[in-house]
């Protein structure tokens, strides 16, 4: 997989080291020169850019990577107009980093519904949790097996567990389905304003927006999450 980290802070530099160290390809942007020259041996490529000038975002294979952090830290500016350059141009998953709540429905505001509190959520737990398809967070209980808050692909809205058969198609566990509210609220990536239902109704159709928890093996959830 692909993806382009903007803001090599301490954030941004253990998130692009670690997707890398992973297999995956990674582009680390920072407007920094020595941010870059330590960052040259741990990620994939590095350039130097100003991530607020629209035309130099244009230059970046935005189209071909599976996602965009914005790991822009203490300037707040700089990260909300990038993330809102990045809306502009139709970016189709943009993941946020927040410094605090204000700075977090600033970016839920402009339209980026993932964003990241690294106070909860390590550089380390990011990188896991891009792996997957539409995987909103990842819990790793051992090299084996995790827990993982999954949004309904789209090939699944609509229909029943019932009819999706998760448990005999993907020797996964069901823990609990997360339902979206009705009405658009600001949501951090783990929205908390969703309903949870310990024993969901099994034919009761999903919703395109709700999330499923399942357990199980690793492999298993990557099943189900490309399939």
């Amino acid at each position: 997989m692909k993806y382009i980290v903007i803001g090599l802070g301490y954030f941004g530099s253990k998130l692009a080291s670690n997707l890398t160290a992973m297999g995956h390809e990674v582009i680390g942007i920072d407007n920094q020169s020595e941010r870059l020259d330590e960052m040259k041996q741990t990620v994939t490529t590095v350039m130097k850019m100003d991530a607020t000038n629209i035309n130099a975002i244009k230059s970046l294979p935005l189209n071909d990577v599976d996602a965009v952090i914005v790991a822009i830290g203490e300037d707040v500016g700089s990260s909300i107009l990038t993330a809102s350059i990045l809306k502009n141009l139709k970016v189709k998953r943009i993941i946020g980093r927040a410094i605090n709540q204000v700075h977090q429905n600033i970016l839920n505001q402009i339209g980026v519904e993932e964003v990241v509190l690294p106070l909860e959520d390590s550089a380390g737990h990011v990188a896991s949790m891009l792996q997957l398809k539409n995987t909103l967070r990842l819990t790793e209980l051992n090299d084996d097996f995790a827990v993982a808050e999954i949004v309904v692909p789209p090939k699944y809205a609509r229909h029943t567990l019932d009819t999706i058969n998760i448990s005999d198609r993907f020797n996964l566990k069901t823990v609990a389905v997360k339902v979206a509210p009705k009405e658009r609220r600001l949501m951090s990536i783990f929205r908390r304003n969703y309903k949870v239902e310990m024993s969901p109704d099994i034919f009761s159709p999903l919703g395109e927006k709700d999330i499923l928890v399942l357990a199980g093996k690793i492999y298993d959830i990557m099943r189900f999450t490309e399939d």
